[in-house]
C-alpha cells in the first residue's frame, strides 16, 4: 500500500504559498490555517441530519456524528496561530497539547487520553514538518495506544520530500494532508 498524500488546492492557500520565502519571512498562519483545517475536515467529519416534523413544515438541522470523536494533537506554542478559531466552526474537535520530541515526552502529554481505536481521527497538525520526530508520535499511538493508522492523519501547511519518503516507508497506510512539499535542498 503506498502512502496517500492529499495536497490542498484550496485557490486562496495557494496564492498565499507563492508569497512566502521559506527561509526569512514568517507569515500570519491564521487565515491559511483555517482554510488548511477546513478542507481537511470537510471530507473527513461524518454529519448527521436531524428532521423535525412541525405541523405545516418539515424542519432539518445537520450535525456531526456522535459516535465519532475527532482529535488534533500539536505543539500549541508553535501551531496556535493555525487553529485559534477552529473551535468556532467545529466545536466538539479535541485540540490536545502534545510535544513529540521524544517518547517520554510523548507519554507525558497524552497517558490519560481515550480515543476509541476503531472509530475516532487522530489528526497530528504542524506547520512545516521538517524531520521524523512525527513518527515517535505515530509509533506511540499505534503500538501503546492501540490506534489502527488508518485513523491517524499527518496534517501540515509543508513538509519536506526526505521527511515524507521516512513516513510513507514506515508507515504507508497513512493519511498526509499538505500543501507544498519541499525539497529538501531548499
Amino acid at each position: 500500500m503506498k502512502l496517500s498524500i492529499y495536497q490542498i488546492s484550496h485557490p486562496i492557500i495557494k496564492i498565499v504559498l507563492t508569497k512566502i520565502d521559506y527561509k526569512n519571512q514568517e507569515f500570519n498562519y491564521k487565515y491559511i490555517g483555517f482554510l488548511f483545517i477546513y478542507e481537511i475536515f470537510r471530507k473527513c467529519i461524518n454529519i448527521n441530519r436531524i428532521y423535525i416534523k412541525q405541523i405545516k413544515k418539515i424542519k432539518y438541522f445537520d450535525t456531526m456524528n456522535n459516535s465519532e470523536k475527532y482529535f488534533i494533537l500539536t505543539n500549541l506554542s508553535y501551531t496556535y496561530d493555525l487553529i485559534s478559531d477552529i473551535t468556532t466552526i467545529l466545536p466538539d474537535i479535541n485540540i490536545i497539547q502534545i510535544n513529540y520530541n521524544s517518547i517520554s515526552n510523548i507519554e507525558h502529554s497524552i497517558k490519560n487520553l481515550k480515543i476509541e481505536s476503531t472509530k475516532d481521527k487522530v489528526f497530528i497538525l504542524e506547520k512545516i514538518t521538517k524531520n521524523e520526530n512525527i513518527l515517535n508520535l505515530v509509533k506511540y499511538l499505534k503500538h501503546k495506544k492501540k490506534i489502527d493508522t488508518q485513523n491517524i492523519n499527518i496534517s501540515c501547511i509543508m513538509i519536506y520530500e526526505e521527511t515524507l519518503n521516512k513516513i510513507g516507508n514506515q508507515y504507508p497506510e497513512l493519511k498526509v494532508y499538505t500543501t507544498k512539499i519541499l525539497d529538501n535542498n531548499n
